[in-house]
């Protein structure tokens, strides 16, 4: 049974130390992932950017909601 918790407690602490010699992935700051999203969302389908009454005809077509965001 102790051989057992101390192999235990050894990979624990082992991957507890090691996870911080992971490379950490590189911060972005908002005004990049604003446009980062922003470049996604134009190119999909699930989304209308910019365009109320294009987003308007699509609701009355499909019996759906709108939601709007203003930034």
């Amino acid at each position: 049974m102790t051989g057992k918790l101390a192999l235990t407690l050894l990979l624990s602490a082992s991957a507890f130390f090691c996870s911080g010699l992971l490379p950490a992935e590189e911060k972005k700051d908002r005004d990049t992932l604003v446009r980062d999203d922003l470049s996604e969302m134009r190119g999909s389908d699930l989304w209308i950017y910019n365009d109320v009454e294009k987003g308007f005809a699509l609701a009355r077509k499909t019996s759906k909601p709108v939601l709007i965001v203003f930034r």
